[in-house]
Order: C-alpha cells, then sequence, then structure tokens
C-alpha cells in the first residue's frame, strides 16, 4: 500500500500489538518496509514477540514507488486481519491542518488552558507534524495534529467576542 507513515502514530500501534508480553505471545514475526513520513530511507521493521528490531536502511530509489510492506505471523491473525489492516492503515499521515507561517496556539503545560501563541515553522520535523515557534522564541513541537495539541489562534478580541455570543445563546 503506497501512503508515508506517521511514525508516532505506527509506534503507538506496534506497541498496541507486542508492547506487552500478553499480546506479543502470538505474534511470532512481524516484518515489514515503510515509507516513513519526511524521511527519504526506507524503515525497516523485524521483531519477534516483544524483541523489535527497526531501524532506517538504504534511500527509496529516485523517482521508485515508495510502497509500504508489512506481514504479520503468528496465531489468530486470520482472525485479526480486519484489525491489523485497519491499524496499519490508521497509520498513514494525513493532510496538516495549519501550513508554515500559519499562527497557532500550541499547548506547553500539563493544564487545560497551558497553550501559548506561535507560528508553524515548519511540518514533519523529527516525526512530529509541527515545528512551532513560540512568541518567546522558544521552539516546540506539536506531537500529532490535533486540538489538544495545536489548534487555531484566536486572537482577544475574537475570543471575547465568541464567548459573548455562546453566553447570549444560554
Amino acid at each position: 500500500f503506497e501512503g508515508a507513515i506517521d511514525m508516532h502514530q505506527f509506534q503507538q500501534f506496534l506497541n498496541s500489538l507486542v508492547g506487552d508480553e500478553e499480546n506479543a505471545k502470538d505474534f511470532l514475526r512481524i516484518k515489514g518496509v515503510l515509507n516513513i513520513m519526511s524521511q527519504n530511507n526506507m524503515f525497516v521493521l523485524q521483531c519477534v514477540h516483544m524483541l523489535k528490531n527497526q531501524s532506517f536502511t538504504r534511500p527509496w530509489k529516485e523517482g521508485a514507488v515508495r510502497e509500504n510492506r508489512i506481514i504479520f505471523i503468528g496465531r489468530g491473525m486470520q482472525k485479526r486481519r480486519q484489525l491489523l489492516t485497519e491499524g496499519v492503515m490508521a497509520c498513514i499521515a494525513k493532510p496538516l491542518r495549519f501550513n508554515v507561517g500559519d499562527k497557532v496556539l500550541a499547548k506547553t503545560g500539563m493544564a487545560a488552558d497551558a497553550f501559548e501563541a506561535g507560528t508553524v515553522i515548519k511540518h514533519w520535523d523529527d516525526f512530529n507534524p509541527y515545528r512551532i515557534r513560540l512568541q518567546n522564541g522558544e521552539e516546540v513541537w506539536g506531537p500529532k495534529d490535533q486540538d489538544a495539541f495545536v489548534k487555531m489562534f484566536i486572537s482577544k478580541k475574537e475570543s471575547k467576542r465568541q464567548a459573548a455570543a455562546a453566553k447570549k445563546k444560554r
């Protein structure tokens, strides 16, 4: 199948399969060659139960189709075929919501309202969908393209207007 893979999403999926001994016992082998988003080298994966060997190897050939291939070998794989297929396909990177140069709010702490204004300066930096320069000059990553991590910038004036409009509806 084609499509660049979101490395963070794929690693979460892989850990859900072989991250603990109980689940891993049914997976005798997992082998794959994957096209990871923003990488020019093939990502080769080989797992035996919980043991994982994964690394970037040689570059993809110029002009070649970057086709992902993965195989699961083990007990009960046929029953899990749909779950495995859907899990892998969910790792294909989606188009990003924000462009380089867009103003955004980036999650910067544990509190629910811990967001700071910044500007997207790069896509797919170190496997993260966004690299963001905050207004104070610091740089952070947006590890997922979700509002929990990166959301649309709204000025204070617009925020007050929306709050007033919401209050009127009550």
